[in-house]
């Protein structure tokens, strides 16, 4: 019998699951009552047959031998896998009482959290296998991956770093860390770790899904066509999650060919195999904006409201918690308000065209468009929203510094660190030649206006301005990775609320600190580009600007393109999204009220 069982486990080990499954079964039929017997039948089930029937057989284990805990920790694997969520946890927990220390164990539940979309959850379990007795290398793919679904990119680099030298990890490990290059930036490396032999059929499937996703999301969209011709019919796909993976690629790349009916079509499908959050909620989004190109707005917002559901109760911002993501949205606690005006001293600081240009507005205001705009001129280098400001505040943090009215009290020394530090950041992501100055294009940072001004009082400012309710409804239809903001988009009426608060505080800071802003409204680049980007080399110093008006051919050659609006910035300037909330105006009259000041205040009188 031992022969058998081991002679199982290589099958298992090498990717034979039909193999497996058929030792396994005539095995069981011999010996239809041992435990080690069920045990290694589960999981072949479990890879190779019917999951039902390996959790029948687990259920069995588990009440046999309620006290062994592997039996508990494969039970919850398969009712995860089923999607069984609740009752995966229930298996889990009660393994972590038998086997606290177990790396495996605290594996299986972040990869728990980290299908029901929990992200912050599932980094903390995934991250802390990581560092327990028995950890494997394919752990840190999921913990990477976790960190990463949190906006936490610089953790996810840090934990696949070497990748390339680690013992061989498992073929859905493997998959992942190649979808996971790509998303951190690094297409190539992804897609030479996606283009890899797989030996399981229904990996092999998901790898090709993931290559045709890959190319989208880096705009080489023939690439992507011309791949789509080895999928297979969807319906002709028995896994559910290759299957759903294939339909999720037809989409993208239908959407991209402007075949909104047939993304449409795809994306129901694939909502109708009820995978868990995690897969659920971006296919929720791509169907609203399907529906959207399509006209069909009322179908829209019932995506959307479904895709926002989970995060109404969830993911609230708290007091004090430690900056995570962007970060950034905690400083618009009343508690980081400037309590009195300040001045600092200023001569010693960088002269204006030695200092970043700083781009900033709402989410969804035209920040993106305007950065490559930017970035196709040869004097700049822009940074592609990377939280260089957001590390200089954990540092003030870890000083013990009040934030920002304590301030006042770093030496010039301490400015001139925390300043160096910026740069050093800065140099992780790119390298500016002779004569260039650095772009840092983040949307939140106005928040962190009175940093900005400590550490560089001569950068110019560029604040983008968009219709209120057109930033709202772009925002709500964005799926945004970081968790404290994706919680402030629960609701049309929350994200009302964050963009009034918002508006507040700038009014506020940009009193203390007025100098050398420029306000670009996004419906005037639109509508008159070559007059707004005169307007901006005169602000900048920058006598031609007609490179800046063809950005999307610097766009596309560019490839990756770490923002939303990725497939937007490779076409000219088009007014398709300028007032399409007009469409929403039913769903968006509650909010009018809360941002008729605001849209007064900036000349918006519709």
């Amino acid at each position: 019998m031992q022969q058998v069982i081991n002679n199982i486990v290589s099958a298992l080990h090498a990717g034979l699951h039909a193999d497996a499954l058929v030792m396994a079964r005539k095995l069981s039929e011999s010996f239809p009552d041992d435990e080690g017997v069920l045990s290694i039948l589960a999981v072949s089930e479990q890879n190779g047959g019917d999951l039902h029937i390996a959790r029948d057989i687990l259920l069995r284990l588990v009440d046999e031998h309620p006290r062994t805990w592997q039996h508990w920790t494969n039970l919850g694997n398969v009712r995860r896998l089923l999607g069984e969520l609740e009752e995966a946890a229930i298996a889990y927990e009660r393994a972590m009482v038998l086997n606290p220390e177990s790396a495996r164990l605290r594996a299986n539940l972040g990869l728990l959290h980290l299908n029901r979309g929990e992200y912050p959850q599932a980094r903390e379990h995934l991250c802390m296998a990581c560092t327990l007795p028995g950890a494997e290398p394919g752990m840190r793919v999921w913990a990477a991956l976790s960190c990463q679904a949190a906006a936490d990119d610089a953790t996810a680099a840090a934990l696949i770093e070497g990748w390339q030298q680690w013992p061989a990890i498992s073929e859905e490990a493997l998959l992942e860390l190649g979808w996971l290059l790509m998303l951190l930036g690094n297409p190539d490396s992804g897609e030479r770790v996606l283009s890899g032999e797989f030996q399981d059929s229904s990996l092999r499937m998901r790898a090709l899904a993931r290559r045709i996703l890959a190319l989208e999301r880096i705009n080489r969209i023939p690439q992507a066509a011309e791949l789509m011709r080895q999928v297979q019919e969807p319906g002709q796909i028995e896994d559910r999650q290759a299957r759903m993976e294939t339909l999720q690629a037809i989409a993208a790349v239908a959407t991209r060919e402007k075949n909104h009916a047939a993304a449409r079509q795809a994306l129901e499908s694939a909502l109708s195999l009820n995978q868990p959050v995690r897969y659920r909620r971006p296919l929720l989004f791509a169907l609203a904006r399907a529906c959207d190109s399509l006209g069909d707005v009322d179908a829209a917002m019932t995506a959307l409201n479904e895709a926002h559901s989970a995060e109404a109760s969830e993911l609230i911002q708290r007091d004090g918690e430690q900056l995570t993501g962007t970060g950034l949205l905690a400083l618009a606690h009343p508690m980081y308000r400037l309590a009195t005006p300040v001045s600092w001293p200023s001569h010693d600081a960088p002269a204006r065209d030695d200092s970043p240009v700083f781009l900033v507005g709402f989410p969804r205001s035209g920040t993106t468009l305007l950065e490559q705009m930017l970035a196709a001129h040869a004097d700049f280098q822009s940074t592609d929203e990377q939280p260089m400001l957001q590390r200089v505040l954990e540092r003030i943090r870890e000083k013990g510094i009040q934030y920002p009215n304590g301030l006042g009290s770093l030496s010039a020394i301490d400015r001139l660190g925390l300043r160096e530090m910026y740069w050093h950041e800065s140099r992780k992501v790119v390298t500016l030649k002779p004569g260039q100055r650095l772009v840092d294009k983040h949307p939140l940072n106005f928040l962190a206006l009175p940093l900005i001004r400590f550490l560089f009082p001569n950068a110019p400012l560029l604040f983008c301005r968009r219709h209120p309710c057109d930033s709202i409804l772009s925002s709500y239809m964005q799926d945004f990775r970081d968790p404290r903001l994706a919680a402030e988009c629960a609701s049309l009426e929350r994200l009302a609320g964050l963009y009034a608060a918002l508006d507040q505080r700038w009014q506020e800071d940009v009193q203390r600190f007025p100098q050398d802003i420029l306000v670009v409204r996004h419906e005037d680049l639109i509508s008159d580009t070559e007059a707004e980007l005169r307007r901006l080399g005169d602000f900048l110093g920058v006598e031609d600007t007609s490179s800046m008006s063809r950005f999307y051919e610097f766009a596309q050659a560019r490839g990756f393109i770490g923002t939303p609006s990725y497939a937007q910035v490779i076409q000219p300037v088009n007014s398709e999204a300028a007032g399409r909330w007009r469409r929403y105006a039913a769903h968006m009259a509650p909010i009018l009220p809360k941002l008729a000041p605001i849209m007064e205040h900036w000349g918006y009188r519709d």
